[in-house]
């Protein structure tokens, strides 16, 4: 990533040199005041000093890893061992033995019979089914039902029961029979995935609105967002930073708006009246959402905003199921979409598709770390897979 410095005497100037040296698409890292040295302070106004960077833009082009090529005696003998299979269930007249069974998951679990290795006085019948059983575990992929994406999505952190429901329409649209490579699987599963989503809407005017628990980064993704909007778009913007059930403590908001030279108001006017700027954020304290009383005075508090468009902040680093009860809890307040923050502390990006899929919601901007401004791009299915299936780790599964 290269990174660009550029040295302003004000937020217009800095988005001139923005625009003019990476164009509109350039991405703010950092922001600081630098005072004048010396007397030079006495008469000189303080400076700022942007860090900027053009973000590489995500491949959406599938990789598909090549499927290997056997050779004829390869052929010869996977040919014989299926034939060899076919010939073994077709002798078989009893049910399985038990000790063996079909998980969910629709792979096969070898319980090791008690005693060892069966000796030659075993019964046939059970030492067939056991090597019928081994063959199963070992079968080509592209056997009937053996579907490993499922697996694999669950451990880049998508729900059993959503995985689940992915590789049964897997199964209904392309058939039982899974593809030879798991990279195929991979990209079905991602085109399966990228047709399921939902594209935020975008509205013009309206103030924004941040709420969500304690800690979930409330503060911090509005001052991400703010910095784009002032010094990328050159956008006029405002800021209230308002209290609610418990005092606005946000002092690091008042600080940053200053270097940007944006006003934060900590009252909104008493006749509802919207200051003369582009774009209204509104920052409030995190509510807990199992709190009812501070969540019908936010209730309250949004309703007395006119045209506010609400984002609900979530934490990634919580677990799925803390994921999902919040954005529940949350449901009763006019939320237009998620900003998901802290994805720096998380690696299994899989799990917002557990949001995609198990809410109405849709998801607006992912942020990671807490500089500011620091990452805080737009949500796409291409971002989360680019962080979901990394060729590196895609790689390392290919050869397992």
């Amino acid at each position: 990533m290269q990174v660009h410095t550029f040295l302003a005497e004000s937020v217009a100037d800095a988005v001139t040199q923005i625009r003019e040296t990476l164009g509109p698409e350039a991405v703010v890292l950092n922001v600081r005041r630098l005072p004048a040295e010396g007397l030079a302070r006495l008469w000189q106004k303080p400076r700022i000093e942007v860090l900027a960077h053009v973000p590489e833009k995500v491949a959406t082009a599938p990789v598909v890893a090549a499927a290997p090529v056997l050779d004829e005696v390869q052929l010869s003998a996977l040919a014989e061992l299926r034939a060899e299979m076919r010939e073994m269930r077709d002798s078989l007249q009893k049910p399985p033995a038990a000790g063996f069974g079909v998980p969910p998951s629709g792979g096969w679990e070898v319980e090791p019979p008690k005693g060892g290795t069966p000796n030659q006085g075993s019964d046939p019948h059970d030492l067939s089914r056991r090597r019928e059983a081994e063959a199963e575990m070992a079968r080509p992929a592209h056997s009937k039902g053996d579907w490993r994406v499922g697996s694999l999505l669950e451990q880049t952190g998508l729900s059993a029961v959503q995985a689940e429901r992915l590789v049964a329409d897997l199964c209904a649209t392309h058939g039982e029979a899974a593809p030879v490579s798991l990279s195929e699987e991979i990209e079905l599963a991602k085109q399966a995935l990228a047709a399921r989503w939902k594209v935020a809407g975008t509205k013009v005017t309206g103030p924004h609105i941040f709420v969500g628990a304690p800690g979930a980064g409330k503060t911090t993704a509005l001052c991400k967002w703010l910095a784009q909007v002032s010094l990328v778009e050159g956008r006029r913007a405002a800021v209230w930073r308002l209290d609610g059930h418990v005092a606005n403590t946000a002092e690091s908001l008042s600080v940053f708006a200053e270097i940007l030279g944006v006003s934060v108001d900590r009252c909104a006017p008493a006749n509802d009246e919207l200051p003369e700027a582009e774009v209204l954020f509104v920052d409030l304290p995190g509510v807990n959402p199992t709190d009812p009383a501070a969540m019908a005075q936010l209730q309250k508090r949004i309703a007395s905003i006119p045209n506010a468009q609400v984002h609900l902040v979530l934490n990634a680093a919580y677990e799925t199921p803390l994921l999902l009860a919040q954005t529940r809890a949350f449901a009763a307040l006019p939320i237009q979409d998620i900003i998901v923050t802290h994805l720096d502390e998380e690696t299994r990006w899989g799990k917002l598709w557990n949001l995609i899929l198990g809410t109405n919601c849709t998801l607006r901007f992912l942020v990671a770390g807490q500089n500011i401004p620091g990452e805080f791009i737009p949500a796409t299915a291409e971002q989360i897979f680019a962080c979901q299936f990394p060729r590196k780790q895609r790689a390392f599964v290919a050869q397992s």
